[in-house]
Formats: structure tokens, sequence, C-alpha cells
């Protein structure tokens, strides 16, 4: 460690003495049902939350009113040289299915190790670990070491939509030295993933359905020599798209993808931890998408687009038999973006090649509205130094620099002025983000309060 630096273990200590604390934020937080799509009513309750938490930690605060959700921006200006800026969201996932939970999913609940909820871990924990761990770090030094900034939002589960309402015409606001995107998580002996960027995302629902092309409504399957079936139509124009070898056959595609840099192919071949475990650990997988291991898995989940059918609806799927002839069919799909392959681009290469394949009647409808792809470069100085801190406390296991994450979020609006990065832990494993009993483990928690602390305090001292 550096010297004059408070140590890790003397942070986490702090950490834990604080953890009833961060629980009580999040029991607050958990209580409003907070899904961007439905419950509005409520959302605006939780920014309200949102904006009372960070004023009683002694924040400037401000809504902005957007078309959906507001963003909520806190400052502190402590007349630091360098700033801190982390993005949160308010917003969770559906709790769908609920019979699956076996907690209450609007109520914070402690169970072994782990405490639930609905945005245990994506993104009210987070949240509330991060908040904490300032206020950690002011009472261990007197003051903040830096000054810090949060954005948080209440559409980010469904492609933060308005976000851009508040950022472009603000950008002097998100002006930083570095930006965590939601958390660091980083734990003692566990190997974790930095990711310095994240895929752009797109999200398409295709549909056949609506006459003359297709009947008006289900009909006997008597007549399937003479009546149009809607389910094998978007059948066969799903089959055109992407072929048994996962390749994506839209034409173009291929001739908009930036090509990934030579440092970005380095950090990805000096990666230490498996996939392939990790994927075996989390999901009981013991192979891969055509199998691939190594550096070519890694290359198709971080640097290459890909394309996955999220859900395909139609006809009848009750018990037992109904012999009809489906009226309608829908698919949706989730489009992983990268440099240079934008959102509006994917949508119109789509609709061409389904033109040109002779599938002009199925309807193309992007629903939510897609992120940019986005990436700091993994030379910048605020991430090699939340790397190199990370290095130091996972030590043995190693911590893997990634250009970009799998997943996607608004990157895109925050790293043009402040290099940006996010860093997932193996040992939360099984923490049901999006998923029933969603969790997170408590000494993780802790774990993250303390190490945001140290990044904070190590960036005023470089």
């Amino acid at each position: 460690m550096s010297e004059g630096l408070i140590p890790y273990d003397n942070l986490v200590g702090e950490s834990r003495k604080r953890q009833t604390k961060a629980l009580d934020l999040f029991a607050e937080l958990v209580r409003y049902p907070s899904v961007a799509v439905r419950d509005h009513p409520t959302i605006l309750e939780c920014a309200n939350c949102v904006e009372d938490q960070l004023r009683r930690f002694g924040y400037s605060v401000r809504q902005f009113p957007t078309g959906g959700s507001p963003v909520v921006f806190a400052e502190r200006n402590v007349g630091a040289p360098k700033t801190l800026l982390f993005y949160q969201h308010y917003d969770v996932q559906p709790e769908d299915p609920i019979e699956e939970w076996s907690v209450p999913p609007w109520q914070m609940t402690v169970k072994g190790e782990r405490f639930y909820g609905r945005g245990a871990s994506d993104d009210k924990g987070p949240f509330v670990a991060n908040l904490v761990a300032m206020n950690l770090i002011e009472d261990m030094l007197g003051q903040l070491p830096v000054n810090v900034k949060f954005v948080v939002e209440g559409e980010e589960e469904s492609g933060s939509g308005h976000l851009p309402e508040f950022a472009v015409p603000n950008a002097n606001l998100l002006k930083a030295d570095g930006g965590v995107l939601e958390g660091l998580a980083v734990n003692p002996g566990s190997a974790s993933e930095l990711m310095a960027g994240a895929k752009g995302g797109a999200y398409f629902e295709l549909s056949a359905e609506g006459t003359p092309l297709f009947p008006k409504t289900d009909v006997h399957s008597g007549f399937a020599g003479a009546i149009p079936n809607a389910a094998w139509r978007l059948i066969w124009a799903l089959a055109s798209i992407k072929d048994m070898d996962e390749n994506i056959l839209i034409e173009g595609i291929n001739d908009a993808v930036e090509k990934p840099s030579a440092e970005d192919l380095a950090a990805l071949g000096n990666s230490m931890r498996s996939l392939e475990k990790v994927f075996e650990d989390e999901y009981g997988l013991t192979r891969t998408v055509m199998n691939r291991r190594g550096l070519d898995l890694k290359k198709a989940v971080y640097l290459e687009p890909c394309l996955t059918v999220c859900g395909i609806e139609s006809g009848y799927n009750g018990p037992g038999p109904k012999t009809i002839i489906p009226a309608r069919a829908r698919a949706k799909l989730d489009f992983r973006l990268v440099p240079g392959l934008t959102v509006e681009t994917a949508e119109g290469l789509l609709r061409a090649h389904l033109d040109k394949h002779g599938f002009s009647d199925i309807r193309v409808t992007r629903t939510g509205f897609g992120y940019g792809a986005s990436k700091a470069p993994i030379s910048s100085p605020f991430i090699q130094l939340v790397h190199r801190t990370a290095t130091e406390i996972a030590s043995p296991a190693p911590v893997d620099l990634i250009p970009m994450s799998w997943g996607s979020g608004p990157d895109y609006l925050f790293d043009p002025h402040a290099p940006c990065c996010i860093m997932l832990s193996d040992k939360d494993v099984g923490t049901n983000a999006h998923a029933p009993d969603e969790n997170w483990i408590l000494s993780s928690m802790c774990n993250s309060m303390a190490f945001v602390a140290l990044v904070a305090e190590r960036m005023a001292s470089e």
C-alpha cells in the first residue's frame, strides 16, 4: 500500500461498522416498486427518497425532470483537485415470477450471509454502498479527499431513453477525473473483472400478423394447406438472420463494426479468469456455444456483436392439444452492439435484410431506446489506478482488465467526460440480479464500500 494511506483492512473494519446504516438505507429504497415501464407514481416517490438520502449526507441535490423518470443529480464540491462521479439507477426489474421468491421482493430481508430484495445487487444496494463509502472516507480523513457527484436515473432497465435529456444539455455536470458505473466489487482472494466500457444494446420485436397476409383470427389446422401460418413465417424469417454456426447473416454488419485495437486485444489476451469455469459455476454449463474456449470465447463475449432471441410467442401453449393455425407470431430480439455499429445502423440493416430475403411482411419495431457502445481507454490513469488497487486486494486471485462489458448501459453518455468503469467479483455468484430472490452478500457489500473509499483516497494522492 502507498505510504500515508489508510490500510485497506482498516477501511473494511470501518465499513462493517456501517453495515447496518447501509442496510437501513436499502430498506428505505426497496419498499418502492420502481419498475420504470410500470410503476410511474411509485418511481417518483423512489426518486424523492434518493434525493432525501443524498441530502442527509450533505449533498446539494437537484431533480431534473425528463419525458420519463426524473434524474437525481447530487454534488459535494469540497474544493479538491479531483472529482469522482458515480452513475447509479433507482429503477429495477419487475418481480415476476413472484411465486418463485422465497422472501417479499419489496422488503429488505437478511438471511444468513446475504440480504434480499429487488435491487439488492442491481442497483439500489450498490448505490447505498457507494453513498456510505464516501461518508466512511470523509469520517476517517476529516474531509472528503475528492469532490463527489452522483447521477441517479430511473430508466436504466428499460434503456435509459430519457437520460440524454439530462446528460446532453448538462455535460458540464458530468466532468470528472473518473467515474464508477454502478459499483466496484472486489473481494480478497477472489477474482474480479474490471470493465472500461460496455457494449451497446438495441431491442426489437419482430411480428407476423395482420390481414390480408395473415388471417384475422386463429384458424382450424385442417386448412393448413391454404391458410398462411404466422408462426412458420416468423420462424423462417428468424432462420434467415442467424445460422447454426452462430454467424449473424445480416448483410453489412461486419462492415460497420470497428476492429478491436491492439491494446484491447492484448488486454483480453492477458486476462486470466476462465469464463468456462464462471459459466459452469453460475449456470451449470459444461459446453459453450460452438464449444468456444479461451481467447475465442472471450472475444465473442466482450468484443463481438451478438444477436439473441429472448422470447417467442404464438398460437396455443396450454395443456393438451388445440389444433390451430396461429394468426400472429412475435419474437423479441436483443442486439448487443460494439463500436461502429449503432442502434440506428442495426435497425436499418435488419429491415433491409428481411426485405431482401422476401420477408417484407415481417414487422420490425424497436422497443425501448437503446444504448450506443462505449469504452474508455484502458490506459487512462483512473482505470489503471482502479486496476492496480484491485489487484493488490484480490491477490493472489487475478483482476482482469477488460475493454468492454458483456452488458449494456448508458456509458456512452459519460465516457466523453470521464473515464468510467464497473467491476464485478466472482465471489458474488448467486446474487440473482434480474431474477427472483435477488440478493447481495453482506461481506461483499462491506468490501465494496472499503474499496471505493480507498480508490477515492488514492485518487487524491496521485
